[in-house]
């Protein structure tokens, strides 16, 4: 038996970079990061906006730290949905391999049995959302719990970011690039161009100035093709982030999204940097 699409919800979390509006209208939870800044705790998205986070990141005393929120915050969105009509939940979070959000919500989901299914987008920013957005507008289509999940499948597969890291300093802080670690001694007077593609941070293109980095990014743009989806993506860069739009604006028929990536993604790529998601036609 089908489960009608007014009984599924969809489920994310910040790093999705979902914009709220988006959000609202696809009926699409998002569950908040947590971020501590010199001691202090602040839940992603509602504590401090991203425009602030960036002007403070540089003055900090300590190295801003991330966490992944505890499995009650789980447990309570789901039991809420649930309480609230939605017979099953698909809950779509960034990359296994790079975060333990995928681990804290399969936690919080044993609770429920098979009506809650966790679904690892193996990407990050809008690279996970697009695939949230997608799986919300077939779910107000009317497609079923098999076909919703079966749409999030095919499109992580043609969903790709690429960014310019600006210092990569603050992803060296984090850990997450194995990659990095063995460059520290030029990594200061770099670009580098990165990728999220199966689920890691890869390293692609690096130059010694922002403008070759910056036209290197546009010209990988110019090799996609059939776009359905492209979203402009920034940490504290919006002077950048418009220029960006303005070279990139004409590859995809629909609006743009332009998107200060959440404060979560920020403390790993630092301030400065801009990208692009990308979400391919099927």
């Amino acid at each position: 038996m089908s489960i009608k699409s007014s009984s599924i919800a969809i489920v994310t979390d910040s790093t999705a970079d979902i914009p709220v509006e988006t959000a609202e209208s696809l009926n699409i939870s998002v569950i908040p990061a947590v971020l501590t800044l010199d001691g202090e705790t602040y839940v992603d998205g509602r504590d401090i906006s991203r425009a602030e986070f960036y002007l403070r990141m540089p003055d900090l005393r300590t190295p801003p730290t991330t966490a992944v929120p505890s499995t009650i915050v789980f447990e309570e969105t789901y039991q809420h949905l649930l309480e609230s009509g939605a017979e099953r939940i698909l809950s779509i979070h960034l990359s296994s391999k790079l975060s333990g959000m995928i681990n804290t919500a399969m936690q919080a989901a044993r609770s429920f049995g098979d009506r809650v299914k966790v679904f690892d987008s193996s990407q990050l920013s809008l690279g996970t959302g697009f695939q949230a957005i997608e799986a919300a507008r077939v779910v107000k289509e009317g497609l079923d719990f098999d076909q919703v999940v079966s749409t999030a499948r095919q499109f992580r597969d043609k969903a790709y970011v690429v960014a310019l890291i600006d210092r990569l300093e603050f992803m060296r802080r984090s850990g997450r690039v194995n990659w990095l670690r063995a460059n520290i001694g030029d990594f200061l007077h770099i670009k580098q161009l990165v990728e999220v593609k199966g689920g890691l941070v890869n390293a692609l293109a690096r130059t010694r100035t922002y403008t070759k980095a910056f036209e290197r990014l546009i010209s990988i743009a110019f090799t996609w093709s059939n776009i359905r989806r492209l979203a402009v993506l920034h940490s504290g860069a919006p002077e950048k982030a418009k220029e960006l739009t303005e070279r990139v604006a004409d590859l995809c028929p629909s609006p743009l999204m332009i998107v200060d990536v959440t404060t979560v993604i920020g403390v790993h790529v630092g301030p400065g940097c801009v990208g692009l998601a990308v979400l391919t036609q099927d």
